[in-house]
This record gives C-alpha cells, sequence and structure tokens, in this order.
C-alpha cells in the first residue's frame, strides 16, 4: 500500500517535509486565516520542478529559501515552476523566483489570459466595483475590492505579469505526471496526477475540510464547471491527495460526494431565500452566513453567492432582472 511508504506524519506548521519518494511538501506562511499554503518541489531526472511558489510576502520567501537550504537544493536546481493558479497565495512569488531560478513558468493557458485582464490595477479595481454594485452591496462596500482586502491583511498580491508558456505534460523520474484542467476555483486551475504512484496534487481544487471558494467568472458557468470536473477527479484512481492547505489525505471519492451535496444545499437554500424575498446576492449572502464577515471573506461571500445565482439562472430555477444598476433576482417558475 501507498501509505506503507509515505515518511512519518508531522504536525502541519512544520517548514518541509518528503511525503512520498521525490515530492516534499513546503509549507510556507500566509498572513490571513488559511495560515500556510503547501508548495511541492519534485524531483526531475535532472533538477526541480517547484508546484507553486508562495504568497509575495518576506515570511513567505524566507521560508521557502530556508526550506530549499534544508534540503541542499539551490535556487539553480529549479529547472521549471508550474502554477496550479494563479490566485496570489500561489503565484506571488513567480516575479521573484523567476530571476534567482532562471527556470519557466507555466500556467494554464485561461489563467493566462485571466491574468493579462488584471495586472491594471486601476482597471480591474473599476471592475470589480461594478460587479459589486450590481451584485447589491452598498457603496461603501463596492469600494472594497480584492487587491485592497488583500494589503489590509498584510500581503501584496505579486500579480506582476509573467512571460510563460503552458506544456501539457513533465516527466519526473520516467513517470509522467499528467495535467488535469479542473476549473472552478479558477478558470485554468490544474491538478496533476501520477497515474502509477496513484497520486494527485490537487491546488485548491480539493481541500480536505473545507470546500474550496468557487466565485462568479464572467461569461462562465464557474460552479458547473466545477462540478463537471469533480466527477472527472472521482472517476481518478487516487490513494494520496496533496492539496495546496492543509494535510496530505485520502478518500477523494467520499470528499467529492459531501462538496456536491454542500452545493446542492446551498442552490436550494439560495432558491427558498429568493422566494422568501432576498432578490440581491448581497441580501442572500446576509442570510447564508448571518455573522460578521470581513471585508476579505465577504467578498469572497458575494462571489460566491454570484457563482450560485449564475448556475441556478443557466438552468431555470432563478431568472434575473438586469434593467438597472443593481440585479433582482427571482423565482425562474414566473
Amino acid at each position: 500500500m501507498l501509505g506503507s511508504r509515505l515518511t512519518p506524519y508531522l504536525e502541519i506548521g512544520g517548514d518541509y517535509r518528503e511525503v512520498i519518494s521525490g515530492i516534499h511538501m513546503l509549507e510556507l506562511p500566509l498572513p490571513f486565516s488559511l495560515g500556510i499554503v503547501n508548495v511541492w518541489l519534485v524531483s526531475l531526472e535532472s533538477g526541480w520542478l517547484l508546484i507553486d511558489t508562495g504568497m509575495q510576502t518576506d515570511a513567505c520567501f524566507d521560508a521557502l529559501a530556508r526550506a530549499l537550504e534544508g534540503l541542499s537544493v539551490e535556487w539553480r536546481d529549479i529547472r521549471r515552476i508550474l502554477l496550479t493558479h494563479i490566485h496570489p497565495d500561489h503565484m506571488g512569488l513567480a516575479s521573484r523566483l523567476i530571476p534567482l531560478t532562471g527556470a519557466p513558468l507555466d500556467m494554464h493557458r485561461a489563467d493566462y489570459e485571466l491574468l493579462n485582464q488584471i495586472v491594471d490595477i486601476d482597471i480591474h479595481r473599476q471592475w470589480e466595483r461594478e460587479i459589486l454594485t450590481t451584485a447589491g452591496v452598498p457603496p461603501e462596500c463596492a469600494t472594497w475590492s480584492f487587491l485592497r482586502c488583500l494589503r489590509s491583511s498584510g500581503a501584496s498580491s505579486g500579480s506582476r505579469r509573467p512571460s510563460a508558456d503552458w506544456r501539457r505534460d513533465h516527466r519526473l523520474r520516467a513517470r509522467l505526471f499528467r495535467n488535469h484542467l479542473d476549473p472552478g476555483h479558477s478558470p485554468g486551475h490544474v491538478c496533476l496526477y501520477d497515474r502509477s504512484r496513484r497520486v494527485l496534487i490537487s491546488g485548491d481544487h480539493i481541500l480536505q475540510h473545507i470546500s474550496p471558494n468557487i466565485g462568479w467568472q464572467p461569461g462562465r458557468d464557474a460552479l458547473g464547471e466545477f462540478l463537471s470536473s469533480l466527477d472527472r477527479i472521482a472517476a481518478l484512481e487516487v490513494d494520496l491527495v496533496l492539496p495546496s492547505h492543509g494535510a496530505p489525505f485520502s478518500g477523494h471519492r467520499e470528499w467529492v460526494r459531501k462538496t456536491q451535496e454542500h452545493h446542492a444545499d446551498r442552490c436550494a437554500r439560495i432558491v427558498a431565500l429568493v422566494a422568501g424575498g432576498a432578490d440581491t446576492a448581497h441580501l442572500i449572502a446576509g442570510q447564508l452566513w448571518n455573522r460578521h464577515l470581513s471585508p476579505f471573506h465577504y467578498r469572497f461571500a458575494i462571489f460566491e453567492v454570484m457563482a450560485h445565482l449564475e448556475y441556478l439562472e443557466r438552468r431555470g430555477a432563478l431568472r434575473a432582472d438586469r434593467s438597472g444598476p443593481v440585479y433582482h433576482w427571482a423565482s425562474g417558475a414566473g
């Protein structure tokens, strides 16, 4: 069994450890509630592949440097950098690591195209303000852009435009890590699957104790794409999931089942709330969470409600009145 080949479990919060031969988990600190992001150092036939980089903070960089030093890995030993997706805690240090390593940077084209759209912070802030207005967010809260909330948490986004291409496969020690496009959390989110060892590096697509945030994305059915991708993940033979937050774990099919049930329940609650008079994303979010949310978490809540509304509208369960600046929702039967 795979578990017999794992190094002994260490309490999450340590710096680094080898979870299976040739794959090291490096724990980097985050300045918000998730606490830690795991990045993965994978042995190649020559050098190393780094999967994700951590956030653009000195604490994150220092932790990464200490881990590499402990493993006797030089910066130039890193031959490629691959991003599971372009969120700041996963790609923030990329612009700092590329000149140190000389490594090319890989990501999925869908995330690369999104990154090109959001690198102009002023344009992105204005776009986000307009979207939050359609959600019925009060004007004083509509200025809580993601980048502003991120800075208030003590972090920088590190979203400088990279020069990068996507490569379909990466050969690791004569094995094949196969990428799986698994959108939802981001349009180009990628998981990496080692069929021979039944290992899945899941990014933020599968996290053991929480459901990943599925936020609204323009022109896409983010929740629908996420749920469809879960069916594909469930079809894989996986003994060990290596997530970006939390400890490695097993039981991916049970996780998929519970997550699908979670979103079905949330959709049913949203339909009921709309029928009861909560006709904007802002009002729905207030009743779904029913507690004070920080600006950072409030922004995520609004975009997640919007993703569910989009999903329900596309399936005829709800309809939107978009005639004014605020979108109002009603039962699809009307």
